[in-house]
């Protein structure tokens, strides 16, 4: 149908409490299930989950109040439950990157003022030889849950707008700060990023980390407030086989998921000299489907198979993704809903829709959200914009102005209320001349072709450098390189064509949600 429709209809929640209870009439139903480290599966009811949040908020909450309790491990039912027991019991959930550095963690633990920490063994067990913590092994949650069973009941009166959770931006291009979100940011966003996009039923595959906001909201909470069962991939090494396992209808993901997937299904059809059948197929498909009729599910059903046989849609967000990816597998029958957040408005600020979107875009503002366009920058109003950035009265005040928060993306909105990003304002390259390019730009045109995996392009002495890590068939070949720059410069002005190119023989360093990391990128280069 792919036309504007009305929002889709849901109740409201205010507060995590309402969360938590809100599927309690189906308490018997399933709302996680994951595999464990013998790789057996374990299910979780609505009910399992209240219980057991409810007993580790006393036990929390008998020891804490009003404190600063870091979260810093592997995705995990064990994870959930305890994040939701902080929060629940007025403490305040700050969320640690289990990755990091033990200097960067000890230094974002100092910023965010905090002291208590539930910690993963298996992949931070250097902070638990550290005394100036009040420490807590995630693995042992059955003890603390059991514990508080027997623990005195705790009288908390929850304030939806008081801070309740500290994310930390990715560092992406610079340093990383405390994002102060409210319950009330956070319930107001699930609710109304459920008006533009509903879940036609099944399994949800849930693989972003948990410590960037669109991971735990967006691939988490959301969910599980619509009431889906959910499957927790701990580790991104599983996920092919997961996914087989869980069987998903809705996944949410970042591009290099996409694009991963995308070289696979191609690398696997040439293997099997199947490639010329599966362009093919795409060719009369695209056909037939002019006709009306639909037939993706018996022509591709090998491919959907692969993702468990059952994938409908697949939610995009966190960096661009080449709108080919998007019509390529909706051609197969999957359709990817692009969408656009940020961690500062917690995080779903637009998003496309089931049956109305608009490819290359990043979707309709949710309900409720305002958005307009001030010298090219996207400005954003509304109940999911954070409270502030934690001890940075300086960065707040930067970026929230009237009530407006200053995205430092650059975009457009359409005569149809989609919005457009066309890069990022830290990222703008000033010639000069002073003429502006936009290095997402030219990112996007060399990414299209075969041969670029990865490319960052940025300034150095007033030329345009093009860093590209190369797919492995042309890995080192300076000749096609040389070739496909000259081809690309035929096609531009002066002033966004490419000076030189720079071949990389490893990937450009990333966060843990996968997204390159343009600020060591520079450092990498300005110091080589």
């Amino acid at each position: 149908m792919n036309k504007a429709y009305p929002y889709y209809k849901h109740k409201d929640i205010n507060d995590f409490n309402e969360l938590l209870e809100f599927n309690l009439d189906k308490k018997d139903e399933i709302a996680f299930f994951y595999k464990d480290e013998s790789r057996n599966i374990v299910y979780k009811t609505y009910y399992d989950f209240y219980n057991d949040v409810n007993c580790l908020k006393k036990y929390i909450g008998n020891k804490y109040k009003n404190k600063h309790i870091a979260i810093v491990g592997e995705n995990s039912y064990n994870w959930l439950t305890i994040f939701f027991a902080i929060v629940l019991s007025n403490n305040i959930a700050v969320i640690i990157d289990k990755d990091l550095s033990e200097d960067d963690m000890n230094a974002l633990l100092k910023k965010s003022n905090t002291n208590i920490i539930f910690y993963s063994k298996g992949y931070c067990e250097f902070l638990g030889k550290q005394k100036k913590y009040a420490k807590y092994e995630i693995e042992n949650i059955a003890n603390y849950i059991n514990k508080g069973k027997i623990s005195k009941e705790i009288k908390v009166k929850l304030k939806n707008n008081k801070p309740a959770v500290m994310f930390f931006t990715s560092g992406t291009t610079g340093a990383n700060k405390g994002v102060l979100l409210s319950q009330r940011n956070i319930t107001y966003d699930i609710v109304a990023a459920c008006s533009l996009f509903k879940s036609d039923g099944g399994n949800v595959f849930s693989v972003l980390p948990f410590n960037h906001s669109f991971g735990l909201v967006i691939s988490a909470l959301t969910p599980f407030y619509y009431g889906r069962p959910i499957f927790l991939c701990s580790s991104l090494k599983n996920v092919l086989a997961d996914i087989k396992t869980a069987k998903p209808s809705t996944m949410f993901l970042v591009p290099i998921f996409i694009e991963t997937f995308y070289r696979q299904i191609w690398h696997k059809a040439r293997k099997q000299k199947k490639d010329k059948g599966l362009k093919l197929l795409i060719k009369v498909n695209k056909g037939i489907s002019k006709l009306g009729i639909d037939v993706r599910n018996k022509l591709f059903k090998s491919i959907i198979n692969e993702f468990g046989g059952e994938l409908k849609y697949i939610i995009c967000g966190g960096a661009y993704l080449d709108k080919k990816y998007i019509q390529w597998f909706r051609n197969i029958g999957i359709e990817i809903l692009n969408g656009y957040g940020i961690t500062e408005c917690s995080p779903v600020v637009s998003v496309n829709r089931n049956q109305h979107y608009r490819d290359g875009s990043v979707g309709q503002l949710i309900k409720g959200c305002k958005a307009k366009i001030k010298d090219g920058e996207i400005l954003v109003k509304g109940e999911n914009v954070m409270l502030g950035y934690y001890k940075d009265k300086k960065s707040t005040n930067e970026v929230l102005k009237d009530g407006w928060f200053h995205t430092g993306d650059l975009g457009y909105i359409d005569e149809e209320n989609f919005l457009f990003i066309t890069g990022r304002k830290k990222n703008l390259i000033i010639l000069s001349n002073g003429e502006n390019v936009l290095p997402e730009e030219i990112e996007a045109k060399l990414c299209s072709d075969k041969a670029v995996r990865e490319v960052v392009v940025y300034e150095q002495d007033n030329k345009i450098i093009a860093a590209i890590y190369p797919n492995d068939d042309y890995m080192g070949d300076n000749k096609y390189f040389n070739s496909l720059i000259y081809k690309y410069n035929r096609t531009v002005p002066k002033n966004h064509q490419v000076a030189m190119v720079r071949l990389r023989t490893t990937e450009f360093i990333k966060n843990n949600n996968k997204k390159i990391l343009r600020n060591k990128v520079m450092e990498e280069y300005k110091n080589g």
